[in-house]
This record gives structure tokens, C-alpha cells and sequence, in this order.
């Protein structure tokens, strides 16, 4: 099984244009980390363009796409906000979360030093037929790390999908919120990490992984690591996280369960 890849801090980035803009859906939603259903929508389904500012000159980005609403997008790079462009990716399919019921896409990509990412949406038929195209949220995770152990995730269904379609979201704090189920459901990964015997584990590295999992306010992004382009999540840890090292010996850790909520 791979090792997960996860991250906590994000790059800084400004939406410099769009092609077009559905009042009140601001292009600035999109970069909004706190729920994709704040989101950019367009006024159109003919060929649309997102210009991102990302602050210096870049050789290669991770791009994270939630809550979209094409099937197809392409990726281009340029030295000025204005062009010209260059691509950096052919045509990509964005493909559905089987799991969620929601598309997106997550992207490894390789830049030639440019300033400049152009997002470029071809036209299409939007995958709920709307009549617009949307960006429920663009992130871009920065020093990713891939944890050097084997973990196990599971999808506590009963938990999440109840039968009377109302979920009651707690939020560290003592905040809870109640919604309704709609096309969008929420999902709660219930991370098990757990080292194997004799992977001689360092303290130190226990020490980074639970740097990463302490923060029980910010928002994270979890990639399961498994060649599949939607299987990649903003989430929020649930929990408290408790971690031992095992004897010298052996140099193994335990980090029991560890629950994490999708951003929705």
C-alpha cells in the first residue's frame, strides 16, 4: 500500500483575472479554503479562462480542484499575466469521487519558471447540466510530505450517511452545525497510522508527523497517494492525537486512529 502524502501549508496565491463572473460568485471564492460551496461560478459554458497570480516564479506547483463541475481542463504557464501562454498540460479529464459524489482533480505540475498558471476550462457540457461552470475551491499544498509508514483508511458510512439525511457536524471548540444532506455529502476518513516492525521509525520523524496532525483548527490536504487523480481531500482533524514510541529495539510508533473531516 502507498504512503500517505499530506500537507498543512498552502502557497499565497491571487486570482488575477477570469473570463467571466455570476454575481454574487466572486472569483476570490475559490481560493477560499473554508468550504468549496463557496465558490466561483461563470456566466457561461463557452471557453474560460482563470489567470493565477502565484507571487514568484514557479518551477513546479501542486494544483488541488474541488467541487467542479466540467470533466475537462488544461493547465498553462506564462511569464505575464497577459501571455502569451504556453501549455503545460494537454486536455485532463476531471474524474468523479466514486465515494463522494463530487469531481475533482489533483495535479503534480512541471513549469518552466513562470509566474503565471492560466486554468483553462474547454466548452463543455457541465456535469450537472447547469449552465455555467463552477470552482468550489484552488488550492495549491505546499511541502508535501509523504509519511514514511504504512496506514490503513476507512469510510465510517454509518457515521456519516444517516438515515434521516441530517448530519451534525462538532467542530473543536464545542461548535456544532446542522445540515441537510444534499448533492453534496459530507464524509469522515477514519485515518489508522501505524508503523511496521523494524522500519526504525526515528523520534524525529514522529516528531514531523505529529506536527502535521496537532493542529485541529487549520485546514489540511490528504492525498491518498494511490494513482488516482480524485482520491486527494482538504480536511480537518477530529480528535485528540496521541502517539508512543515502541522500545529501541524496534523503533516502531503507533498513532492509534486518527479522524478527519472533509472540508464540505
Amino acid at each position: 500500500m502507498a504512503n500517505r502524502k499530506i500537507a498543512k501549508d498552502f502557497l499565497n496565491v491571487t486570482v488575477q483575472s477570469v473570463s467571466s463572473e455570476a454575481s454574487p460568485f466572486a472569483k476570490e471564492n475559490m481560493i477560499d479554503r473554508t468550504s468549496p460551496q463557496k465558490h466561483w461560478r461563470t456566466s457561461a459554458t463557452t471557453e474560460q479562462n482563470v489567470v493565477i497570480d502565484l507571487g514568484a516564479d514557479m518551477s513546479a506547483v501542486s494544483v488541488y480542484l474541488d467541487w467542479v463541475n466540467f470533466t475537462t481542463v488544461k493547465y498553462q504557464d506564462s511569464a505575464s499575466a497577459g501571455g502569451p501562454w504556453a501549455d503545460v498540460t494537454g486536455n485532463l479529464s476531471v474524474e468523479k469521487d466514486p465515494m463522494h459524489g463530487v469531481y475533482r482533480r489533483r495535479d503534480e505540475l512541471t513549469l518552466t519558471s513562470k509566474r503565471y498558471l492560466r486554468i483553462l476550462i474547454p466548452a463543455q457540457t457541465p456535469a450537472d447540466g447547469a449552465a455555467y461552470f463552477r470552482i468550489g475551491t484552488l488550492a495549491f499544498p505546499t511541502s508535501v510530505t509523504e509519511l514514511d509508514a504504512e496506514t490503513t483508511v476507512e469510510y465510517p458510512f454509518e457515521v456519516t450517511l444517516p438515515e434521516s439525511h441530517i448530519v451534525e457536524n462538532r467542530f473543536p471548540g464545542g461548535k456544532t452545525e446542522k445540515i441537510r444532506l444534499g448533492q453534496l455529502q459530507p464524509m469522515v476518513i477514519s485515518f489508522a497510522l501505524r508503523t511496521e516492525a523494524m522500519q526504525n521509525l526515528k523520534g524525529a520523524q514522529i516528531a514531523e508527523i505529529a506536527e502535521l496532525m496537532r493542529d485541529t483548527t487549520g485546514v489540511m490536504y490528504l492525498d491518498f497517494n494511490l494513482g488516482e487523480s480524485w482520491q486527494s481531500y482538504l480536511v480537518k482533524k477530529a480528535g485528540d492525537l496521541r502517539a508512543t514510541l515502541s522500545a529501541p529495539a524496534v523503533s516502531t510508533a503507533d498513532f492509534g486512529t486518527v479522524l478527519f473531516e472533509v472540508v464540505v
